[in-house]
Formats: structure tokens, C-alpha cells, sequence
């Protein structure tokens, strides 16, 4: 096993059998005080285990305008954005509408709710921009789930994200159960970053890259030791939760062998100091639905 110490940026994907590598920056950026948006104890947690689950974020009403409006993005997303959709490999059914921050309306606004925005601007201690963003589907019986990976890893190597600076923060419209193929995390693996083997194909088609995963598969070593350090725990949350973890955790997750629909929101928020660079580990970078180079730093949207 190689643990190296090094700085930016983290090396990976460049021929070696992979590596672990001690993250070089703080979790959390903010100075915690009594008008902070999270407790301390909050605030501890994320820092600790590298993720959050924030309950009663969203009201009924909230969550009943955020499902109308992706089931009708989602019916119309092959005429409108044929090119920003990933479909099940087996049933052709709707997985994953990206870019939907993009979109007038709704799901652009949500991006900028105060009580997500002002949490991660908190944590990061920074402006922040949407990274990527995406509506998830999940459907009945069918839904596949996804291997053990750090999302820094891609970002890093296929978009050029130089530093761990961004968070993600899921907005559950459904219940998150253990049957639906609910988020599994392995807490304080985000405290180091695992250099995978392999190489970025030169012709990287991101839609089979979300259906199969080839390249930016940590060693099963690696997942071991990292199980081992802070085991695993399966989040299960009730719909207008909000989820949020660190750039870099390890996370999966399983098949929806339930009968429900599984949905969420999805959104990455960046630094605006930590704007990308070239890919350190492709030739070309993803689409800019995939990964923002526009930086737009988000405003408050207080909701109506």
C-alpha cells in the first residue's frame, strides 16, 4: 500500500496500481459561531464523517411543486434535452436528466434556497457556483444502483476541479429506504483520496460511463482499509430531507428492488475559488452540462 503526503493536484488514473493520498484541506472552511447556520454539532459531524442529513428542510407543499415539475421535465427531457439524459441499460427508462440548474424556473430557483445555499456557503467559506446538477430517477423494481467511488476522483481527473472545495447537497422528493437503493456512505473516507488505476479512455462517452462504471474504480484494498477505518452506514430519511456530503466520501449505493419511484435533486456546489482547470487526467473536458466553466456565483432565493 503507497500513502503519500503530497499537494495539489491529486494524481490518478496515470498507469499505477493506485495510491492513498492524505486530503490537504480542511472539511470545513467556516468559523463556527452561535448564527451559523448549522450547530456545532452539526457542524462536528460533517467535519468527522463527511456527510449530513438535514431533515424537514422542504414542507409538503414545497415537495408537491419540486415533483410536478420533474415529472414533467422528465416526460419532455428526450425532445427538449435529448443529449443531457442517461436511460437504464435494460428498460430504456429515464435515470438521470443533467443540467437542470439551467432550466428557467424551479429547479434553477431551488439551486439557490437559503436554507442549502447558506449552509454550503458556511462549510466552504466561499462564493459557490453550481458544478453539475441532475434530477435522479430511480424506478420500481428496475432501478440500478452504482458501484463504491469518490465523485472528487472524476471531477478531478476527467473535469479539472483542482481542489476538494465542493459539496453536494440531495434533495429527497421521495423517501429514502433501504429497498429503494438507498446512499450508502463509508464515513471519514473523505479524509483521503483514492488514486484509481487505469487510464480515462481517449473517447470517453459519459452516458456508458454512468451506466457501467470503467475507470475510476477504487482498488478493492483500498475500500477495505477505508471500511475498515469508518464502516459503512445506508442513509434513511424521509422526502424533504436534504442530504449533503463532501466532494470526496465514498459513497454507493444499491438497486430499487421496491415498488416506489426513488427521486431526488441533485446539486454540486464549488468554490468559486476552486473553478476548473484543464482535465489533470483526460484529453478533453466532459460537456458543460456535466461541468461548469461558466462561473455564476448563486444569490439568495428566498422562496414565495
Amino acid at each position: 500500500m503507497i500513502v503519500s503526503a503530497v499537494r495539489d493536484p491529486y494524481p490518478t488514473r496515470d498507469k499505477s496500481e493506485g495510491a492513498l493520498i492524505r486530503r490537504a484541506e480542511p472539511v470545513v472552511h467556516g468559523e463556527w459561531n452561535e448564527d451559523s447556520p448549522l450547530s456545532q454539532a452539526q457542524v462536528q459531524q460533517f467535519e468527522r464523517d463527511g456527510y449530513l442529513v438535514l431533515t424537514d428542510v422542504f414542507s409538503a407543499h414545497e415537495l408537491d411543486e419540486l415533483r410536478a415539475v420533474a415529472e414533467r421535465v422528465s416526460k419532455n427531457c428526450a425532445q427538449t434535452h435529448p443529449g443531457q439524459l442517461i436511460k437504464e441499460a435494460d428498460t430504456e427508462q429515464l435515470r438521470t436528466l443533467f443540467g437542470v440548474h439551467g432550466m428557467e424556473g424551479l429547479l434553477k430557483d431551488t439551486a439557490s434556497n437559503p436554507r442549502m445555499l447558506e449552509v454550503v456557503q458556511f462549510l466552504l467559506n466561499d462564493s459557490v457556483y453550481v458544478h453539475q446538477s441532475r434530477l435522479n430517477f430511480k424506478s420500481p423494481q428496475y432501478g440500478s444502483g452504482f458501484e463504491w467511488h469518490s465523485d472528487f476522483e472524476t471531477w478531478h481527473a476527467e473535469d479539472g476541479m483542482p481542489g476538494m472545495r465542493a459539496i453536494s447537497a440531495t434533495v429527497l422528493l421521495t423517501d429514502e429506504i433501504s429497498a429503494d437503493g438507498s446512499l450508502k456512505f463509508m464515513p471519514r473516507s473523505h479524509k483521503t483520496f483514492v488514486a484509481c488505476p487505469g487510464e480515462t479512455p481517449d473517447t470517453q462517452v459519459y452516458q456508458e460511463a454512468f451506466r457501467k462504471q470503467a475507470v475510476g474504480k477504487p482498488p478493492a484494498l483500498f475500500l477495505d482499509l477505508l471500511e475498515e477505518n469508518g464502516g459503512v452506514q445506508e442513509v434513511v430519511a424521509p422526502a424533504g430531507s436534504v442530504l449533503l456530503f463532501d466532494c470526496n466520501v465514498m459513497h454507493g449505493a444499491g438497486k430499487n428492488t421496491s415498488d416506489h419511484l426513488r427521486a431526488n435533486l441533485f446539486y454540486v456546489y464549488n468554490a468559486v475559488s476552486n473553478v476548473l482547470n484543464s482535465p489533470y487526467a483526460a484529453d478533453n473536458p466532459r460537456p458543460e452540462f456535466l461541468a461548469t466553466r461558466t462561473v455564476e456565483p448563486l444569490t439568495l432565493q428566498v422562496p414565495a
